[in-house]
């Protein structure tokens, strides 16, 4: 590209326009490119020049609204990752405008859905110009671009990513209430690897507070039992992050998720308790009782997950609940108690707080006929902490 054209583009002199209408300047200046394939309206969208867009001869011009670069961005993509509010605006009312003949390949459709096609164009990585947008927090190009064309909010990428999963994954909460409530068709909610919108929600903690997960199942209910490659719902994900509050709302709206078990067999109450998030185990089994004798695919009970996720916490909370007496010392498809999978991580304080309960059965006998006592051979400290608390046979 030119020098003198790049200057141009980038600093808004709309000079070299003029000399092109008054003839001066050859019009096949307009199309020289960047190595990255850029034309002068991708600088001038880059520079927020706004004043180029509008002096540019629209019979020179509407092949060059349509082109992209070796990305394959257009102006349009451009414009909405600078936040170029302007440009996007004299895009959108100006598409009809652009077109030339039809049969030029590149002058884009001419029909009356002109300025929405230009909209829905996709670059390499299948983003609109709304992802590009969203993903870069800029509100009032969001705005813009769905008010022409709502159904851009259906769209995903090559990643399947929808506009309003990237503005939650941003925490962009004012781009997600706007989508959610503002949009007049319902909005996609995929994400990558089978991830929705609502489970990264929960996992933002001041998304929560703003009542965008209550907004999000009133709009697709459904999405609550959704599930990702993992077979995680959104209340998997709200116990592993401890989000409190998601994990009420998300209990009061459809208490029954609290049954849905992955693929590995875990319920959210087996991941809260692996995590350590006493609150909202309590939570959880305040609000469905039975879900604490639900057993992953290994026949661990939620105190196996809370050992093997070495959180005393977790241990305690359970041990202090008579309620739960019954899994202090259930074992698992390998025999295994709680105390075996402790001692096999050498985890002493947890050891130390299971011995210490006479309610551990120290000389359990798994399923390779070990006691946890067994895992601490040479380990003087795990022997004599769990012999020591063994019963003493009378004299």
């Amino acid at each position: 590209m030119d020098r003198l054209v790049y200057e141009a583009a980038t600093s808004g002199d709309v000079d070299l326009l003029k000399k092109i209408e008054d003839g001066d300047e050859s019009p096949d200046v307009l199309y020289k490119k960047t190595p990255k394939d850029n034309n002068v309206l991708h600088i001038a969208a880059e520079f927020k020049q706004i004043n180029f867009f509008n002096d540019i001869p629209l019979e020179y011009g509407s092949s060059l609204f349509w082109a992209t670069n070796k990305k394959g961005n257009t102006p349009l993509h451009v414009a909405a990752r600078v936040g170029c509010h302007e440009v996007v605006k004299f895009l959108i009312e100006h598409a009809q405008r652009m077109l030339i003949d039809p049969a030029d390949q590149e002058s884009g459709p001419a029909d009356a859905n002109a300025h929405k096609e230009l909209l829905r164009k996709t670059n390499s990585q299948k983003d609109t110009a709304l992802h590009v947008a969203v993903r870069n927090g800029h509100v009032g190009v969001v705005t813009l671009l769905v008010e022409a064309d709502p159904q851009l909010c259906s769209f995903t990428n090559s990643a399947n990513e929808s506009p309003l999963f990237l503005a939650v994954r941003n925490g962009s909460a004012n781009i997600v209430l706007y989508i959610l409530n503002e949009s007049p068709v319902i909005p996609s909610f995929h994400g990558t690897n089978g991830v929705t919108a609502l489970h990264m929600a929960v996992t933002r903690k001041h998304l929560t507070g703003k009542g965008i997960v209550e907004t999000m199942v009133s709009k697709n209910h459904g999405i609550i039992r959704e599930v990702d490659e993992l077979g995680w719902t959104p209340l998997h994900y709200a116990a592993l992050g401890g989000n409190l509050e998601a994990t009420k709302v998300l209990l009061r709206l459809d208490s029954d998720t609290s049954y849905i078990l992955d693929k590995s067999g875990l319920s959210a109450l087996h991941v809260a308790a692996y995590a350590g998030c006493t609150k909202i185990m309590e939570e959880m089994i305040g609000c469905r009782p039975d879900t604490f004798d639900l057993l992953n695919d290994k026949g661990q009970t939620i105190l196996h997950a809370a050992v093997l996720g070495e959180q005393i916490n977790a241990v305690n909370y359970i041990l202090k609940n008579p309620k739960l007496a019954g899994l202090i010392n259930e074992v698992d498809d390998d025999g295994n108690t709680p105390l075996h999978l402790a001692a096999r991580q050498h985890n002493r304080p947890i050891i130390r707080t299971l011995t210490d309960d006479r309610r551990v059965d120290k000389t359990a006998i798994n399923e390779e006929f070990s006691q946890a006592a067994d895992f601490f051979l040479g380990d003087n400290f795990g022997e004599q902490t769990i012999h020591n608390r063994l019963p003493k046979l009378p004299s």
